[in-house]
C-alpha cells in the first residue's frame, strides 16, 4: 500500500504539471519523450552474464539492496549463476559499452543485447570503487550500434526531467520517467567513491548499467542502486554522475590503470562540538583534518592537523565524501589551490598530489595503567597510548571512544604516555582527543 501511495503521488505531480501545458506543449513534450526511446533503441543493451557459483545466487542488484534493509529470498543454488543488467555504448566505432561493475564483476561469459541483435562482450575494465565497467562489444556492422553523448552532470539541476532505459526484471528496453530528486548524494556505502543523482525515475532490479538521461537525449548518469525495503521500486534511485563516468572510462580505454590521488590525511566530518572548540561558525561545512602523513602532499603543502577543508581546488568541500571525491579525481603534479580554516581564520594553500603515496597505519602495545575521571583505563608502551577499557555510560563512551583507540593527542598536544594525557585532562573541561583506530585518525570532543 506505501508503494502504490507513493507511485501514486508520484502521478499526481506529472498530472499537474500536465495541465499547466496546452494541448501542443503537451504532444511536443510527449513526441520528444518518444523520440529519446526510439533513439536509445540502438544504444541501450540488455547485458546477460555467467560466472561460477559457490552457493545461493541472485541478481547482484540485491546486493546493494541488503545494504540499505532489504532481506530477500535467495535464488536456488546453480553452479552456473546467471546475472542480468543493462549498459549502454559510449563510443560506437570501438563498440565500447559502460555498465556497473557489480554487474560483470567476475563474469566468465558477457552476452550483450542490443535492438534484437546478440554480440559477445570483453571485459576492458572495471573499478569497484566507483561500480564502473566498461565492456567492448565484439562482431558488430557499421549501424548496428549508437552511442549516447554525455551532458556536464555538474550542470543539473535539482528538479530536471530524467528519463531511466533498462530491462528491470528482464523486461527489455523498458522506459520511465521523473525527475533528478537531489544532487551529490554520499554517505550510502555503495561504493568508496560516491557522488550520486537522485531520483524518481522508477528504477528496479535489472536497470544496473542503464542511461540516466535529460530531455536532449544526453547522459546525465548511469542507475546503480535504489533505496527499497521491498525489493522494488520506492522512489529513490540513486545514479553515478556522467562526469565521473567519463573519467574513470577514458582511463580504461587508453590502456591505462585507474590511479586516484591521495594528499596524505586522515578525515572526518565536522559536528557542533567539534565547530564550537575548533571556534567555528555552526553553519561552517567542511571536512575536519585528523592527521598529516610525514612526508605527503598535504605535509608539503602546510595542512596541519585540526585545519577544516572548505575547498580543494576550487570544488566547495561541505564533507568527507566531497573532498574523497575532489582529492581523488584532481591531476597529479600540479598546484591545487586549498582553503582552509585554522584556529578560526581562513587561510589559502596550495597542494600538489602525488601517484604513488600511501599511508602508513600506527601499531598499538599495551602496559596498563589508569585514568579514571572519564571512565577510560589507558595503557602505554613504546610512547603509544591506548585504551584498554570503556565504562559504558562514561563521558568517554557517550563520545564515543572505544576499546583499541590510540590516543594520539589531547587539546592538539601529542602524548607519549599515560600521565601526559591525565595533565592535559586535568586542566580542561572541554577535551579534544586525537583518536587512530585501526589506522584511521579522527578528533573526538569530551566535555565535562
Amino acid at each position: 500500500m506505501r508503494d502504490f501511495k507513493k507511485v501514486l503521488a508520484v502521478f499526481w505531480v506529472m498530472f499537474v504539471f500536465m495541465l499547466d501545458l496546452s494541448a501542443s506543449d503537451m504532444h511536443a513534450f510527449e513526441q520528444e519523450v518518444i523520440k529519446i526511446s526510439e533513439n536509445a533503441k540502438k544504444s541501450v543493451a540488455s547485458i546477460k552474464t555467467e560466472r561460477k557459483s559457490r552457493g545461493n545466487v541472485q541478481d547482484p542488484f540485491y546486493d546493494f539492496l541488503r545494504q540499505f534493509g532489504f532481506r530477500g529470498a535467495p535464488q536456488p543454488y546453480n553452479p552456473k549463476s546467471q546475472a542480468m543488467g543493462t549498459g549502454f555504448v559510449i563510443d560506437e566505432k570501438g563498440g565500447y559499452l559502460v555498465t556497473n561493475n557489480h554487474v560483470i564483476s567476475k563474469a566468465e561469459k558477457i552476452e550483450i543485447t542490443i535492438d534484437g541483435k546478440k554480440f559477445k562482450g570483453k571485459l576492458i575494465g572495471a573499478d569497484p570503487q566507483t561500480d564502473i565497467g566498461l565492456v567492448k562489444i565484439e562482431g558488430f556492422k557499421k549501424g548496428d550500434i549508437q552511442e549516447l553523448k554525455f551532458a556536464n552532470s555538474d550542470n543539473i539541476k535539482v528538479g530536471s526531467f530524467a528519463i531511466a532505459i533498462g530491462n528491470p526484471f528482464g523486461l527489455n528496453h523498458t522506459v520511465t520517467f521523473g525527475i533528478v530528486s537531489a544532487k551529490g548524494r554520499s554517505g550510502m556505502n555503495v561504493t568508496e567513491y560516491e557522488d550520486f543523482i537522485q531520483t524518481d525515475a522508477a528504477i528496479n532490479p535489472g536497470n544496473s548499467g542503464g542511461p540516466l538521461i535529460n530531455t536532449n537525449g544526453e547522459v546525465i548518469g548511469m542507475n546503480t542502486a535504489i533505496f527499497s525495503q521491498s525489493g522494488g521500486y520506492m522512489g529513490i534511485g540513486f545514479a553515478v554522475p556522467s562526469n565521473m563516468i567519463k573519467e574513470i572510462t577514458t582511463q580504461f580505454i587508453s590502456g591505462n590503470k585507474i590511479q586516484r590521488a591521495m594528499m596524505g590525511v586522515t578525515i572526518q566530518e565536522l559536528n557542533d562540538d567539534l565547530r564550537e572548540y575548533l571556534n567555528i561558525e555552526k553553519n561552517v561545512e567542511g571536512a575536519l583534518i585528523g592527521s598529516v602523513a610525514k612526508g605527503s602532499p598535504a605535509e608539503k603543502g602546510g595542512i596541519q592537523s585540526g585545519d577544516v577543508i572548505t575547498s580543494f581546488n576550487n570544488k566547495p568541500v561541505d564533507s568527507v565524501s566531497k573532498l574523497k571525491n575532489a582529492v581523488g579525481f584532481s591531476p597529479f603534479g600540479k598546484k591545487l589551490p586549498v582553503e582552509i580554516i585554522r584556529n578560526g581564520k581562513n587561510m589559502k594553500l596550495e597542494v600538489v598530489l602525488e601517484k604513488e603515496f600511501l599511508m602508513s597505519e600506527t601499531e598499538s602495545f599495551s602496559s596498563e595503567e589508569v585514568a579514571g575521571e572519564l571512565g577510560l583505563t589507558l595503557t602505554t608502551d613504546k610512547n603509544n597510548v591506548t585504551v584498554s577499557k570503556v565504562e559504558n555510560g562514561s563521558l568517554a563512551f557517550m563520545a564515543g571512544i572505544m576499546e583499541g583507540d590510540i590516543i594520539i593527542a589531547v587539546n592538539k598536544k601529542k602524548v607519549k604516555n599515560v600521565s601526559e594525557v591525565v595533565n592535559i585532562v586535568n586542566k580542561s573541561k572541554s577535551i579534544l582527543f586525537l583518536i587512530n583506530r585501526k589506522g584511521r585518525e579522527f578528533f573526538v570532543v569530551v566535555n565535562r
